[in-house]
């Protein structure tokens, strides 16, 4: 039997959780006039998105407003 290492579980560990939540999620019926309460797992993936939109985001503001060109110290 082949031994998982800690890369492997990196990946797997994740996608086993979600796909548990996934199927937790799946069978709850709801009942709203909203057609994205009727999409199977729609707040997982809107939370998805909303996540790395902001982790896109942040880094372009980090980049933009907080940090200096190399040797901006120096120069004074």
């Amino acid at each position: 039997m082949k031994e998982i290492t800690s890369k492997e579980l990196k990946w797997m560990l994740p996608l086993a959780v979600g796909a548990l939540l996934l199927e937790w999620v799946l069978p709850i019926h709801h009942h709203s006039e909203r057609w994205w309460n009727h999409v199977p797992g729609f707040y997982a993936l809107y939370g998805f998105i909303s996540c790395v939109a902001i982790i896109v985001v942040s880094k372009k503001l980090g980049k933009l407003f907080i940090q200096k060109k190399e040797g901006y110290y120096d120069e004074r």
